[in-house]
């Protein structure tokens, strides 16, 4: 096995261990027991409306266990991102099926 896959292997499992995902499960264990804050996230998904829309977002985002899940949700978005980044830079500049 290459160094390289060894690394990746190690850092997934870090990964797995680390606070951002023990923390976002956490989060979202507490909100998918909190069964009006999901009410109220799924009314949002079918409302027309934009004022309407930001308005009952920001009622959702009032909730501390959202504030919390979206942190850790937004930390994790930001490592996948750049790791998206990396690997397109990598293929762009080393396809050989264009």
């Amino acid at each position: 096995m290459s160094e390289i896959t060894i690394a990746t292997y190690d850092f997934l499992d870090a990964l797995d261990k680390s606070d951002i995902i023990k923390n976002l499960t956490k989060y979202k264990n507490k909100l998918l027991k909190n069964k009006f804050l999901l009410k109220e996230i799924k009314e949002t998904q079918e409302i027309k409306d934009n004022k309407i829309i930001i308005t009952k977002r920001k009622e959702i985002y009032n909730n501390p266990d959202y504030q919390k899940y979206m942190e850790y949700y937004n930390e994790l978005s930001l490592i996948i991102m750049k790791i998206n980044k990396q690997y397109m830079k990598y293929t762009k500049e080393h396809t050989c099926h264009e």
